[in-house]
């Protein structure tokens, strides 16, 4: 039973019944704009009497699986074990459709692992350390093709046993290789921070990784870890800072994949300051680089640390842009659309290649094609809600200030194309203001 309805409360039970905004509404008998409105005020809101009563009715009137679902929605993160459905007994046959096979499957792992290292009698044993290198690749090529905030609940469930751990006694070797984890750990959490457009919280996690990343003395984790701390610096409104941070990565960086990611977010960072002889001269020592030193983050575990030709091209797009060169952008953001388009599905960044959508449509609009901006914006319009990182709302109202200027004000297809962008970010901030419990 709800002891009073909130706006959080009525989502966890729409999300709990998987029905839209508009089943739901239709369910309880109000107007779609006021579950829209429940939502996003989340738990300030409190729905009238009548309403309260009619979701008390839905919640009533649902079944065993969906009553599950949605106190397992309402649970603060980590606090749901997931297997005490399994060990309860009375939802056997709920299990699958309230875990998920994934869910399930990988709960049942953890639980393997983690009674294997207290069987190693050590505080940290060789299997331990090799379940969490496996751990931290795995979770580093998931997220590219994953929502954030599921992989966070992930990415702390293993930080906070390598913390564990690390509260006890090893080899210092181990020491090293458990700080190495913790530092790759907390460099994930600022991506994905910086993907639900929490920028101070990935700022703080990536100055810890720095942290992690002198303790362990690994180069190209500080490398890596410059370069993301120049990103979210760059996104700040602080450009001065990040082009700092991603010269002082250079010292730390091979001729390797470390040191074109560098020199390419410093050229992104140039652009957006107008220096287009500073975005040139970084643009051109990253395409000299040798390439002929590898190190285990960029090169051996990739996903979210690597920088393949896919991820290259996107950022030479979003540079170009930057300075309005629109026939360079296009190339640049068709050979990146492509590449992810055609590359294995597991390697398929879905950020990084609708971000490049955004630069390929503002690309069109600068050369007066309004139609190849909309074939460019189609796939992004399209992602679901819990793909929508922040980023790109962020870009879009960029686009919706090129259809406003007098180019397009008078073309039909640019208010209709304006009209589906302004409801993607209306969407997208509702529910940024109410995440998912």
């Amino acid at each position: 039973m709800v002891g009073e309805w909130t706006g959080k409360q009525a989502r966890a039970l729409r999300d709990a019944k998987r029905m839209s905004i508009r089943e739901f509404a239709a369910h309880l008998g109000v107007h779609e704009r006021l579950v829209s409105k429940w939502e996003a005020g989340g738990e300030r809101v409190r729905p009238r009497p009548v309403n309260q009563a009619a979701l008390d009715t839905s919640l009533a009137r649902s079944d065993d699986v969906v009553r599950a679902r949605f106190s397992s929605l309402l649970a603060p993160a980590g606090d749901v074990d997931l297997l005490a459905f399994v060990d309860a007994g009375t939802l056997k046959g709920a299990v699958p459709e309230v875990l998920s096979e994934k869910e399930l499957i990988m709960a049942a792992a953890h639980e393997a692992s983690e009674h294997a290292a207290a069987a190693e009698g050590t505080n940290v044993g060789a299997t331990t350390l090799a379940q969490l290198d496996a751990d931290v690749r795995r979770i580093a090529n998931e997220y590219v093709h994953a929502a954030p905030a599921p992989m966070m609940v992930e990415m702390l469930r293993v930080r906070r046993r390598v913390y564990r751990l690390l509260d006890g006694q090893q080899k210092p070797v181990d020491t090293s290789h458990l700080y190495l984890l913790a530092g790759t750990l907390s460099g994930l959490l600022a991506n994905a921070s910086t993907d639900l457009g929490y920028l101070d919280a990935a700022g703080e996690q990536i100055r810890a990784a720095w942290a992690y990343a002198e303790l362990s003395g690994h180069n190209g984790l500080r490398a890596w870890t410059r370069g993301m701390h120049a990103l979210i610096e760059n996104w700040s409104d602080r450009p001065r800072n990040a082009v700092q941070l991603a010269r002082s990565g250079q010292e730390f960086a091979g001729q390797g994949l470390g040191r074109v990611r560098l020199l390419n977010i410093e050229a992104r960072v140039w652009a957006r300051l107008g220096s287009e002889v500073d975005t040139d001269r970084c643009l051109r020592a990253a395409e000299v680089v040798g390439g002929d030193r590898r190190d285990e983050l960029h090169d051996e575990i990739g996903g979210v640390f690597g920088f393949g030709p896919a991820k290259a091209a996107y950022y030479a797009g979003a540079t170009c842009i930057q300075l309005g060169r629109a026939e360079q952008a296009l190339a640049a953001t068709d050979r990146a659309i492509a590449l992810y388009s055609s590359g294995p599905p597991l390697q398929r960044s879905y950020g990084a290649e609708s971000l490049a959508r955004v630069d390929n449509a503002a690309a069109h609009l600068i050369n007066g094609s309004i139609d190849g901006a909309a074939d460019a914006l189609r796939p992004v319009l399209d992602l679901p809600e819990d793909k929508r990182i922040a980023q790109l709302s962020e870009r879009l109202v960029g686009l919706r200030r090129r259809i406003a200027t007098p180019t397009y004000r008078d073309a039909v297809e640019a208010r209709g194309l304006d009209e589906r962008i302004e409801e993607f970010c209306v969407a997208t901030a509702a529910l940024a203001s109410h995440p998912r419990p």
